[in-house]
């Protein structure tokens, strides 16, 4: 486990221990919710950026390889289901 140690001014200090307090939990608890959500705020920033990168490149967006592959599928013979098979 990761432990460290704060140097913060009085005020903040005060702050720190009053909204913990209002909270209803530890400053330890806080500070680790408030870094909690703020990991999962960077999570959804770098997946917003990701997908933005990935619809500026239009070679990855490009599905034509699957075309053919897609057209044989297409042109097999439909089968029957399991079910109705087994129904016989």
């Amino acid at each position: 486990m990761f432990s460290t140690t704060l140097r913060l001014d009085d005020d903040l200090g005060r702050f720190l221990r009053e909204a913990a307090e209002a909270h209803g939990v530890s400053v330890n608890g806080w500070l680790t919710e408030l870094l909690q959500r703020e990991q999962a705020a960077a999570a959804r920033r770098k997946l917003a950026a990701d997908w933005a990168a990935y619809g500026q490149d239009a070679e990855a967006q490009s599905v034509t390889y699957a075309f053919s592959a897609q057209a044989e599928v297409a042109a097999e013979p439909r089968r029957r289901s399991y079910r109705a098979r087994k129904a016989r």
